[in-house]
């Protein structure tokens, strides 16, 4: 099953989505790359923000160059 998340940045809201297949999360960023993690008891949920959170905030560098 698929779910979303979302994190808001500089007041900008980003979203993802995201599935859990076995003990590995696959993230969806924005751009449509994907990253993996290993949840290892980890909430889906928790395992997949810092990977949105990250994807943002380089987006905010890359657009400060």
């Amino acid at each position: 099953m698929q779910d979303t998340i979302s994190v808001v940045v500089d007041r900008i809201e980003f979203n993802a989505s995201y599935i859990v297949v076995g003990d590995k999360l696959i993230i969806t960023l924005p751009d449509g790359s994907q990253r993996r993690t290993e949840l290892r008891g980890l909430s889906p949920e928790s395992a997949a923000k810092p990977h949105l959170r990250s994807y943002a905030h380089d987006l905010k560098r890359a657009e400060n160059r």
